[in-house]
């Protein structure tokens, strides 16, 4: 949802040639590196849980300012199928109706996409209500997974991206018919594998955009798009968003390894993370998934780096995982280019919500 600090060729070569200069000349090269600009050092799963942690005691203390320099230009936000970016995310934290009581965050994971963007996992246990447009109050759920996307930025990491799931308790079925997602970046189109009648948490639970930074954007859908979208990226990725549906839904591990990296991450709709390649791939093809048909719609996609895209997109599934009948969802996928061909490498999903 890899890195290293790269050191400077110029630097080494002007030592080397101030090292074979006479004495009067040794100051020639002195300044040669005194423009460069600061870069910011490799990321910890700890340092970005601390930048994380900051949004979000600003969240709650309704922040724009810190979010207006928190947040990367290209920031992308995605709630129930609207996508917006960091003017509407930092417009919707600056107005946001929530009452926090308290918020503790645990458990962090780094997942690096290339040198230069990472992607932290984490749990988030909240006490908080919210008022909705219509004035009504509503609890939040208690416990959700985040995912925060960070793009370097010169001397330090900016938010590019920010989501959370409920985590959905239920007891377990029969044989775990849990464990089976979508494909390289869908789980089973919502109601997989928890062991989840429905996949959807209940009426009154918003999605956890109403968290720090992201999703409070209440943008307007694919018109708030950050700029840097591209068709042709978006058809690129989404080809190989669908191959992996397919691929799930024929249970072909083969295919599902040629569509997702190694370090893979997936967080399904019911709040479960499942990390690396081979754990994944395991999920996606335990045979508790029956499916007749899948389809991956409304695709966009924005670079936040050179080399790693955002696709924001509804996804899908005709069948069942266990008893259980799946439910479209909402999916995000974190891509990065290696070589010439688009993989996933962190898919995060949220299950639809019913429209007030």
């Amino acid at each position: 949802m890899k890195t290293m600090i790269r050191v400077s060729l110029l630097a080494i070569t002007a030592f080397a040639l101030a090292a074979c200069q006479p004495a009067a000349n040794t100051n020639t090269n002195s300044n040669t590196n005194t423009n460069t600009a600061p870069k910011a050092a490799a990321p910890t799963a700890d340092s970005l849980m601390a930048q994380d942690t900051k949004a979000w005691d600003a969240y709650k203390n309704k922040d724009g300012a810190f979010f207006s320099n928190y947040l990367d230009d290209k920031f992308v936000s995605w709630e129930n199928g609207k996508r917006g970016g960091k003017a509407e995310a930092v417009k919707g934290i600056s107005e946001h109706k929530c009452d926090f009581k308290s918020h503790t965050l645990s458990d962090p994971k780094i997942t690096m996409v290339g040198a230069d963007a990472a992607v932290l996992t984490y749990k988030a246990t909240v006490d908080a209500t919210c008022v909705d447009d219509k004035g009504k109050s509503e609890k939040l759920p208690s416990t959700v997974t985040v995912a925060s996307v960070f793009v370097r930025s010169g001397d330090t990491w900016k938010a590019a991206y920010h989501n959370e799931v409920a985590v959905m308790e239920a007891p377990k079925p029969a044989e775990g018919a849990n464990s089976n997602k979508p494909a390289a970046s869908k789980e089973a189109a919502g109601a997989d594998k928890k062991e989840v009648p429905a996949p959807a948490p209940p009426k009154a639970e918003k999605p956890a955009s109403n968290s720090p930074a992201a999703n409070t954007a209440s943008a307007n859908s694919n018109a708030s798009a950050p700029s840097g979208s591209s068709d042709a990226l978006t058809d690129a990725i989404m080809a190989v968003e669908k191959k992996g549906w397919e691929s799930w839904m024929k249970q072909d591990a083969k295919a599902l390894e040629e569509t997702t990296s190694k370090d893979v991450v997936f967080v399904d709709a019911a709040g479960k993370a499942t990390f690396g390649q081979a754990e994944v791939i395991k999920e996606w093809t335990n045979g508790q998934c029956k499916v007749s048909s899948v389809n991956v719609s409304d695709g966009k996609a924005s670079m936040i780096n050179a080399d790693v895209a955002i696709l924001t997109y509804k996804g899908t599934a005709v069948g069942t995982c266990g008893d259980m009948k799946l439910e479209p969802l909402w999916g995000t996928t974190v891509a990065i280019k290696e070589g010439n061909s688009w993989k996933a490498v962190y898919i995060f999903e949220t299950p639809m919500m019913e429209k007030k």
